[in-house]
């Protein structure tokens, strides 16, 4: 049984290119556990989600993984890329349908924000990773409705519905 209480954060991930491996993580055995990129610059929020703590990746308003942070390291990839800054994530949940997506237009497979969150929540659009409990709306509303763990058990069974949970290649041992 996958826990949830750790699940404190999202961000969104959008990449500029129509091409179809861009919008799926490449999931086997070996490559459960990714590097999710950061802008350069954006250094202190990438440090800001801890080891063990879980992340919901949005995608053009929709959800598609899930992940959790391997370590509290930040990686960067030496070279000059806009996005060279990095955490280490294993993925531990996909939605269904990614490699059947060819464009945008082809989400509604996909669980929408507002399915996943269970009110309409907008994020800002600048690639940070936020703390749910920071976005008003979402706290207005799930104080209403049982507070994170309300909101921990409701998103368990869309995300159920809506996706695959994966077997962590590495199981961690939070201090």
């Amino acid at each position: 049984m996958i826990e949830l209480t750790r699940l404190k954060w999202s961000k969104n991930v959008n990449y500029q290119s129509e091409k179809v491996e861009y919008w799926d993580y490449r999931i086997d055995e070996v490559s459960k556990i990714v590097i999710l990129h950061w802008r350069k610059g954006q250094e202190e929020n990438a440090r800001k989600p801890k080891e063990g703590d879980l992340l919901i990746i949005r995608q053009h308003a929709h959800v598609t993984h899930i992940v959790k942070f391997f370590n509290n390291t930040i990686y960067y990839d030496g070279s000059d890329s806009e996005f060279s800054t990095g955490r280490l994530i294993q993925i531990i949940w996909k939605a269904n349908d990614l490699k059947n997506l060819v464009h945008t237009s082809h989400l509604y497979n996909l669980p929408h924000n507002t399915e996943v969150f269970g009110c309409p929540v907008v994020f800002p659009p600048n690639g940070k990773a936020h703390s749910l409990e920071s976005i008003n709306i979402f706290n207005e509303y799930w104080s209403k409705h049982g507070g994170m763990v309300g909101f921990h058990n409701y998103v368990k069974g869309v995300l159920d519905k809506k996706g695959e949970w994966l077997q962590p290649l590495i199981e961690l041992e939070l201090r």
